[in-house]
C-alpha cells in the first residue's frame, strides 16, 4: 500500500512547502523592520532606501522676479512688506487747527486811580492788546480857571503820546504842567499795576 502511492507524498510535501512559502510571502512586511523604526507607520521601503536627490532652495517670490532677464512681471506679484511702507499714502490730518496756532491777544481797558492834585485830580485810563499799550487817555484832568484848563488841554495829549512811546509810566514832565504831569504818572502806574504790567 505505501508503494502504491509513492509519489503521493511527495506532491503533498511539496505542497506543503509552497503554502508555508506564500503564508511567509504574504506575513512578511512590505518594509524593512530597520527602516520602519526610523521612518516611521507607513513609510514604503523604496523612501528609505532610495532618498531624494537634495533640491536646491526656493527662492522668495520677492528675490526671483528682480533675477528675470525677460523682464516681465509674474502674473500675481507679491509686493514686499518695505514696498507696502514706501507707496502706501501718508494718514489723513484730522481734527482743529495745530497746535502752534495762538487765538490773537485779548484787548481790554485798565483804569488807574484818581491822583488828587494842588490844581485838581487826575485819572488815566490805558487799552492793552495783550501787554502792550495802544491807547491811553485822562479821564479826569484839572480844570476850574482858563489858565488851569489850558495847561490841561497841552499837557495831557503830549503825556498820552509818550505813555505809547515809553510803554510805562516813565514819562517825562511837560513844562509848565508839573502838578498835572505827576498826578497823571500816578495814576498811570496804578493802571499798570492792576494790569500785571
Amino acid at each position: 500500500m505505501r508503494n502504491r502511492h509513492p509519489y503521493r507524498r511527495t506532491v503533498l510535501a511539496a505542497a506543503g512547502t509552497v503554502s508555508v512559502i506564500v503564508a511567509l510571502l504574504a506575513l512578511k512586511p512590505d518594509r524593512d523592520p530597520a527602516l520602519a523604526r526610523a521612518g516611521g507607520p507607513g513609510t514604503p521601503s523604496t523612501a528609505a532606501v532610495s532618498p531624494a536627490p537634495p533640491s536646491s532652495p526656493s527662492p522668495s517670490p520677492a528675490s526671483a522676479k528682480p533675477s528675470r532677464s525677460t523682464g516681465r512681471a509674474s502674473a500675481e506679484p507679491s509686493p514686499s512688506p518695505s514696498a507696502s511702507r514706501t507707496t502706501a499714502p501718508p494718514p489723513a490730518r484730522t481734527g482743529t487747527a495745530p497746535e502752534t496756532t495762538t487765538a490773537p491777544p485779548a484787548t481790554r481797558s485798565v483804569t488807574g486811580d484818581t491822583v488828587r492834585t494842588a490844581h485838581g485830580p487826575v485819572q488815566v485810563r490805558i487799552t492793552l492788546t495783550g501787554s502792550r499799550i495802544t491807547a491811553a487817555a485822562a479821564l479826569q484832568s484839572p480844570t476850574g480857571d482858563p489858565r488851569t484848563e489850558q495847561i490841561s488841554s497841552t499837557a495831557i495829549p503830549r503825556l498820552n503820546q509818550d505813555t505809547l512811546a515809553a510803554q510805562s509810566a516813565d514819562i517825562d514832565t511837560v513844562s509848565g504842567a508839573t502838578y498835572t504831569s505827576d498826578g497823571y504818572r500816578q495814576s498811570l502806574q496804578s493802571a499798570l499795576d492792576r494790569a500785571g504790567l
